[in-house]
């Protein structure tokens, strides 16, 4: 072995604590601005548009001004846009991290001081696993480190779906749809429901609780896609989810690895 690959190599301590409380702190901003937004919206009326619009006197082209329902329809996707477009940039960065820490797992089990083999896990491989398609990133944490994601299949659909909404004028077309022309909008969502058995009346309390479960849409090519309130507010917190589960996944690696202490989570 050379000298430069006898070098001690020293890996820094991975919190997956501090990691989720990146991820999903940027995630909570997100479903905070959208909140406010959907918010205020629902008490702005054609009068306060019309105000606000007149005291400004100015605008760029007066006879382009939209309508109150069109302005507000288009809003609704621009707002919807770009708060799809922030809370999924988060899913390329949280897979990325899955493979580096799960390699690092390896490495350190090997009790390997390769300075060489190190490098090759930060660059080329992860070059590598960055240019595989996003359905490919999913089944290779799957295979290599057992990393799997329930709400697979509504992250992908979400990616495609919002492909359409940033290029396509917010026009669902037949590159992001599947063989039959479609493409089914997966959101996880939570419900809140009265326990079986439960029958409400005057004197007795209702005993509710959450149910898990999917909404689905079928989108058609030509569809311009909009969101319904809870389809928008689920999409986030189904992005939530998956960084969950695959956090938790990377947790259950370390341990089968035995390098837990090295990358600690609760």
């Amino acid at each position: 072995m050379s000298e430069a690959k006898k070098t001690t190599v020293e890996t820094n301590r991975i919190s997956l604590d501090d990691m989720a409380t990146r991820y999903l702190n940027a995630l909570q901003k997100t479903y905070d601005m959208v909140c406010y937004t959907l918010a205020g919206s629902r008490k702005l009326s054609e009068a306060d548009y019309d105000e606000f619009s007149n005291q400004l006197q100015v605008m760029p082209r007066q006879q382009a001004r939209m309508e109150f329902e069109h302005a507000k329809e288009n809003t609704e996707q621009w707002v919807l846009r770009n708060s799809l477009s922030d809370t999924l940039a988060l899913v390329m960065p949280v897979l990325e991290d899955g493979r580096t820490i799960c390699a690092l797992c390896d490495f350190k089990k090997e009790n390997s001081q390769d300075a060489e083999k190190l490098k090759e896990i930060s660059t080329n491989d992860r070059a590598k696993f960055l240019q595989l398609p996003l359905a490919e990133k999913f089944a290779f944490l799957k295979k290599q480190y057992g990393i799997s994601c329930e709400v697979e299949e509504h992250i992908v659909s979400l990616m495609e779906i919002t492909k359409a909404l940033m290029t396509k004028e917010g026009t669902l077309t037949e590159e992001e749809a599947d063989q039959n022309g479609q493409r089914t909008l997966k959101i996880r969502s939570v419900q809140i429901v009265q326990a079986p058995g439960e029958q409400a009346n005057l004197t007795q309390s209702l005993n509710l609780t959450r149910k898990i479960g999917d909404s689905e849409r079928v989108l058609k090519v030509g569809d311009e896609i909009h969101f319904s309130k809870a389809e928008h507010m689920g999409s986030i917190l189904t992005v939530g989810i998956f960084i969950t589960e695959v956090l938790k996944g990377i947790q259950a690696y370390a341990h089968k690895t035995g390098v837990a202490e090295d990358v600690p989570a609760k």
